[in-house]
């Protein structure tokens, strides 16, 4: 092992430097060969004779590596990085492809010229082959030909023409490097419910958070085969543990290296708060914090039933004693003990619907995976386990959920129909009433073991995705039988208080299931960016200053069109709703809302007609971000509610239980 810096040093001495660059081309070309070996399974000899003709090169993003109609002169393998391949047609055909695929194939056996131009889309090695040199022995041209065409870049599958939201989502996730990542955090923005658990569990475990829930937008099609519905996808500001890490290659003490499991992780005792990596990473996932916040845990159980969000952070303002911090996919935590087989992330462990995971991309993206020919099979880094967002287990408790929900219906009308609620089955108190308040007491228990469970951050409790879907079926089962465990009358005062606090629950919590289900999809389906609440209500403010600016400047009757043909109309409940009910771009909205005003005026100069168009403009806008405000905050209507007939359901029950088992002893 040698240290970056002491590398850094030596590479100053140009006979090491030279040494070291060769054998590095040298590593390059037996890696590449070994690879296009694995594929195309070529003789010895024919392997011998092509690592002897053969060049390995590094070419820097953008690079042009061959254009449109030059003759094909070189056959090239491309060992890492991304190709995009154009035509001058007027269609303008494009496609991408990946490594380890093979360019120039038909130059082989005769002359030719190039029908793409060929960009490299960021830093790639490549494997260089003199065609002269291949067709001088004819013992191997065949056989080469062969070999090549197993990996070439103009295969039928890779011809085949591709939609364009799949080539708009493989040049996303290329030119964003997400699929550069080894193991990378994923928001599917549909199942997000923008509670924020993800990134107040990483503060639990870490002291402060490495998530910010902001970071790249993608829009991608779920299916690569048909037209299928768009997915929203969020890749957080957090770290995911590039193959090649700008923050590791650019830091001066070597305090950034992969660990032995495989993640990039930060060595406070040598990281001196340089900063450089902060500065150098592209995804903004490394924080400078003091030394002393760093050393700072998160409080235990002592917040458990405190009401009030905790407050954010100071600002870092000090320049001096700091500290790097990033996702270290929480190795040396209680999470991921000495030993333990399967690795366990905090964010997603804590994720109350599973919308957020840690994924292989290379097998996640599959618009990407369709453009490799060999899918990296490294055991060096921290490669992610999960391939996709379809989670079975969860699909297996909704089933057995069902099932015992249904089993134990019909089972308590089974035995009221039989025996009734008084009658005594075993002794003179055991009856069908007792069994169905006992058996409503345990499902209750076991609804109130979610809140619970909510409060383990730093150890192993199971996710919490799965919790919450008990959380649900047990409330529901409970429901059922309290509910056949009343009959026909009320009671005194306190069971009729007692059931109607126990519906209120109940109906407070099937809204809340709702709520989680259908807003999370009229987000995503009007937002065309993600944004937290905070920035949503940062805009809203700007823009309605900006707003009253622009009308200050306008005359009384600029004023008063602007509020009879545009406020009037954006600002109604109707066009609110119309806008979670039917989809309209921003900039359609916008276009309708400056329409809307175009027709009026004439009689105003050309300054106050922009001055219209473009309060017009800001009000359009102004009403779309209201609307998402609005959706936020309608996510956290229901929790109120509910906790607080949880908390009246349980007082009353209690008195309920003591009460009962007081008669029943006398």
């Amino acid at each position: 092992e040698v240290q970056r810096p002491a590398l850094r040093l030596l590479r100053k001495m140009e006979t090491f430097s030279q040494r070291l660059d060769a054998n590095y081309r040298l590593n390059g070309r037996k890696a590449t060969l070994q690879d296009l070996a694995e594929a195309t399974q070529p003789s010895p000899d024919l392997f011998k004779y092509l690592e002897s003709i053969s060049e390995f090169k590094v070419f820097s993003k953008n690079h042009i590596l061959f254009q449109q109609g030059d003759p094909i002169r070189r056959l090239y393998i491309l060992r890492t990085g991304w190709a995009h391949l154009t035509t001058g047609s007027a269609a303008g055909e494009e496609r991408f492809l990946g490594p380890i695929h093979c360019l120039g194939v038909e130059g082989i056996t005769r002359d030719g010229v190039w029908g793409e131009t060929c960009t490299l889309l960021g830093r790639a090695e490549v494997l260089e082959k003199s065609l002269a040199k291949l067709r001088q022995n004819p013992e191997f041209r065949e056989a080469a030909l062969l070999a090549f065409g197993k990996v070439s870049g103009k295969q039928p599958e890779l011809r085949a023409k591709t939609s364009l939201p799949v080539i708009q989502a493989q040049q996303r996730l290329i030119e964003t490097g997400l699929v550069d990542g080894t193991n990378l955090l994923l928001m599917d923005m549909e199942m997000c419910v923008r509670c924020g658990n993800c990134s107040l569990a990483c503060h639990k475990v870490h002291g402060q958070s490495r998530l910010v829930r902001r970071g790249i937008h993608v829009e991608r099609p779920t299916s690569i085969a048909k037209v299928s519905k768009p997915q929203s996808l969020l890749s957080p500001s957090v770290c995911m543990h590039c193959q090649d890490p700008e923050c590791l290659t650019g830091c001066p003490t070597g305090a950034i290296q992969r660990l032995a499991g495989g993640q990039v992780d930060i060595d406070p005792k040598t990281c001196i708060g340089c900063g450089d990596c902060a500065t150098q990473c592209p995804y903004n996932a490394i924080s400078m914090v003091p030394r002393k916040r760093a050393a700072e845990t998160a409080e235990g159980w002592i917040g458990f039933w405190k009401l009030a969000p905790e407050p954010l952070p100071a600002a870092v303002e000090q320049t001096d004693e700091l500290l790097a911090v990033k996702c270290n996919l929480c190795a040396g935590t209680g999470l991921n003990p000495v030993g333990s087989q399967e690795p366990a992330y905090s964010c997603e462990e804590n994720c109350p619907t599973g919308a957020l995971l840690r994924v292989n991309p290379h097998i996640y993206f599959k618009e990407v995976g369709n453009i490799e020919n060999l899918i990296s099979r490294d055991t060096t880094h921290g490669i992610a386990r999960r391939v996709s967002h379809r989670d079975r287990l969860k699909q297996a408790m909704h089933g057995i959920g069902l099932l015992v929900t249904l089993a134990l219906t019909g089972l308590t009308l089974l035995g009221i129909a039989n025996y009734g609620l008084a009658k005594p089955l075993i002794s003179t108190w055991l009856n069908i009433r007792w069994m169905t308040g006992l058996v409503g007491l345990i499902g209750i228990a076991g609804v109130m073991a979610y809140p619970v469970r909510r409060q383990v951050y730093r150890r192993r409790a199971g996710p919490l995705r799965y919790w919450l879907l008990l959380h649900g079926y047990l409330g529901v089962i409970a429901g059922i039988v309290l509910l056949l465990h009343g009959g026909n009358g009320s009671g005194g005062l306190l069971t009729t208080l007692l059931m109607i606090s126990f519906d209120l629950v109940i109906a407070t919590g099937i809204f809340g299931i709702a709520t989680y289900y259908f807003i999370p999809r009229l987000l995503t389906r009007i937002e065309e960016q993600p944004l937290l609440m905070e920035d949503l209500v940062a805009r809203r403010d700007e823009l309605r200053q900006e707003i009253a600016v622009t009308l200050a400047a306008l005359p009384e009757t600029g004023r008063t069109l602007i509020q009879r043909h545009v406020a009037a109309k954006l600002f109604s409940l109707a066009y609110l709703f119309r806008q979670y009910l039917r989809k309209q771009s921003l900039d359609g909205q916008i276009t309708v809302a400056v329409s809307s005003i175009t027709a009026y005026s004439s009689g105003f100069t050309s300054d106050e007609q922009a001055k219209l168009m473009e309060a017009s403009e800001k009000l359009a806008i102004l009403r779309r971000v209201e609307g998402l405000v609005y959706l936020h905050k309608g996510l956290k209507l229901w929790l109120l509610p509910h906790v607080l007939m949880t908390s009246l359901m349980l007082a009353l029950m209690l008195v309920h239980i003591i009460q009962v088992v007081y008669f029943a002893v006398r």
